[in-house]
């Protein structure tokens, strides 16, 4: 660690990677190139079928630690085996198609110095390599959030995608969820006890030329994913609503509308019929509203099939009309 103590460590570097041996050195020299010599790297093989371990391997560098996944266990999995052996004071979310963007390190140092101690995550703007910054809108001003401030910030987004960087007391009591699902109920639990500084330094440049991103998936893929899926992601907003309902209710009603609409999909996907229906009928009075999930229902209730490559086509259409509508 070129003569840094575990206890001088200000960052653990996460960096999760299924088959990205082609750019995951991008995202590794970002960091290594910062001048700093204060942070750890650790990359989590999520057992890719390309050469991605190897080239993690071959950079021979102390501060690049290679954790490899004995199963695909999906990213949330991975982050988790990350933190498990971290041991940096604050831990930076860094996915394999991130890279650091020049100074950026620093800009997040001294954000994290100062942060008031009930700061559990600062949150940066992201920068992409086309399309406007996320979160979009892109905040003009830094803002310490406590929970109700949360949940109304992020009911007005349109993307709410930022950089995330944890203090390392956050994990003492939660992890990210188990399974496939993603990471928007850990978001809720983590602010709901800690306080959320979303800053608008642009820190990381995202970009969009994987194969294997979510939103670059050909729509048979895109479906079969969330085939795959649909058990762990009803699973995680039933959770969601079991535990958060009575604060969006009060203070973000379109986020607990989307958390129904979420349910309502995944237990459709999951073939869980009479689960979706019951969701649908007793949610909020939008749900029956929306003649979109209507439709989902419906096609829901034919099979999980009909409803994942209907939702993939629609997902690979409005994507198009956004990337067009950028451009």
């Amino acid at each position: 660690m070129k003569g840094v103590s575990v206890s001088d460590l200000r960052f653990s570097v996460i960096v999760p990677a299924y088959n990205r041996a082609g750019m995951i050195l991008r995202a590794l020299r970002s960091v290594l190139a910062t001048g700093r010599d204060d942070f750890e790297i650790i990359v989590i093989d999520d057992c890719s079928t390309d050469d991605t371990a190897a080239v993690v391997e071959a950079l021979a560098d102390p501060r690049v630690r290679l954790l490899r996944q004995p199963l695909n266990g999906g990213v949330c999995a991975a982050r988790n085996a990350g933190i498990d052996v971290a041991r940096g004071r604050w831990l930076v979310m860094l996915d394999s198609d991130f890279e650091l963007l020049p100074g950026g390190l620093d800009a997040l140092a001294a954000r994290c110095d100062a942060a008031p101690a009930d700061v559990g995550n600062v949150a940066t703007v992201c920068r992409w390599d086309h399309g406007p910054d996320t979160p979009e809108p892109t905040p003009t001003t830094s803002a310490v959030l406590d929970f109700p401030g949360y949940l109304r910030f992020v009911a007005t987004l349109a993307v709410s995608e930022w950089f995330n960087c944890y203090r390392r007391e956050v994990f003492a009591t939660m992890r990210f969820p188990g399974g496939r699902a993603y990471e928007s109920s850990f978001h809720l639990a983590a602010s709901g006890r800690w306080r959320f500084w979303m800053c608008i330094d642009r820190v990381v440049l995202i970009h969009t030329d994987a194969t294997n991103r979510i939103t670059a998936s050909p729509p048979l893929a895109f479906a079969r994913r969330q085939l795959r899926d649909a058990l762990d992601g009803a699973a995680d907003a039933d959770a969601v609503l079991r535990a958060w309902t009575p604060e969006l209710r009060a203070h973000a009603p379109r986020m607990l509308v989307h958390y129904e609409t979420q349910r309502v999909v995944q237990h459709l996907l999951a073939g869980h019929r009479l689960e979706a229906l019951d969701a649908y009928l007793h949610g909020d009075a939008a749900l029956r509203r929306s003649a979109r999930l209507t439709g989902f229902v419906a096609l829901g209730l034919v099979g999980p099939r009909a409803l994942a490559y209907t939702q993939a086509f629609v997902s690979a259409q409005l994507r198009r009309r956004r990337e067009t509508a950028t451009h």
